[in-house]
């Protein structure tokens, strides 16, 4: 680890150590490989110690049924998602087995251009992603499938038509191949603005999820809620500092520095 990850791991379980777990905490995590190499993809011994930990603090529900929970729970009750970006194949094979097992229903966010293929990371590796047989199992055992678009790019790079056309393309795919209505969203690498966001909302999308950093707030924009990425290489106490009021708190030190 480096020392400004150090650093910043230190900062978070101190802050965690003030603010403690918090009530009324509403958290989307974010996944991307299980049984892959950090800081991409987390051991499927630490994912399953992690999925025990939030089904003991949280009411987990799909994204799809957040605005629903946060609406009709008790404003002290804590509220999580599982989310999963790209669709790669040890999603299927190695996450939802320990996710069936602890009685967990998650969001998977499928990028359709790499199913029966494989999938590329940032930093150069390569996963195999899911097969449209596997989304649809996905989708029976009553998991919610999410749109990612079809071949995963920045879409505020691209010209308003092709940036719709991979967000309405991946929509239209996944309907058909599930037979129901896709309404969550995720933007490639978090990238997005009002133009892409318009888009999103354009396609019929009801949620859209980015990666920035944060809680789930009392009013938030269901078209760009914030998510806690859960590296590979963070460990359980700065897992546990960032589904609670500590990430914030956290966020508001580091803007005012």
């Amino acid at each position: 680890m480096r020392l400004r990850d150090f650093a910043r791991e230190g900062l978070y379980c101190l802050l965690y150590a003030i603010t403690g777990s918090g009530k009324g905490v509403r958290v989307i995590l974010l996944y991307h490989s299980v049984g892959g190499k950090p800081p991409y993809g987390v051991s499927p011994q630490r994912f399953e110690e992690q999925m025990s930990w939030v089904k003991e603090q949280f009411r987990v529900v799909r994204l799809c049924d957040l605005p629903k929970a946060v609406q009709s729970e008790a404003s002290d009750t804590n509220l999580a998602c599982i989310t999963f970006d790209d669709g790669c194949r040890d999603n299927f094979e190695v996450a939802l087995p320990i996710l069936d097992r602890f009685g967990l229903k998650a969001t998977f966010f499928i990028a359709t251009g790499f199913l029966n293929g494989t999938f590329r990371t940032s930093t150069g590796e390569e996963y195999s992603a899911m097969t449209p047989k596997q989304v649809q199992e996905l989708a029976a055992l009553g998991h919610e499938v999410g749109a990612h678009t079809v071949t995963h790019p920045k879409l505020t790079r691209l010209p308003p038509t092709q940036a719709y056309a991979e967000i309405i393309n991946s929509k239209s795919y996944l309907e058909d191949l599930l037979g129901s209505p896709v309404t969550s969203f995720a933007y490639p690498k978090g990238d997005y603005n009002a133009a892409v966001r318009s888009l999103v909302v354009q396609a019929g999308f009801q949620v859209a999820v980015t990666i920035r950093e944060g809680l789930v707030g009392d009013q938030p924009d269901w078209l760009s809620l914030p998510r806690v990425w859960v590296s590979g290489m963070l460990g359980t106490k700065g897992f546990k500092a960032r589904l609670s009021p500590a990430i914030d708190l956290y966020r508001r030190i580091v803007r005012g520095a």
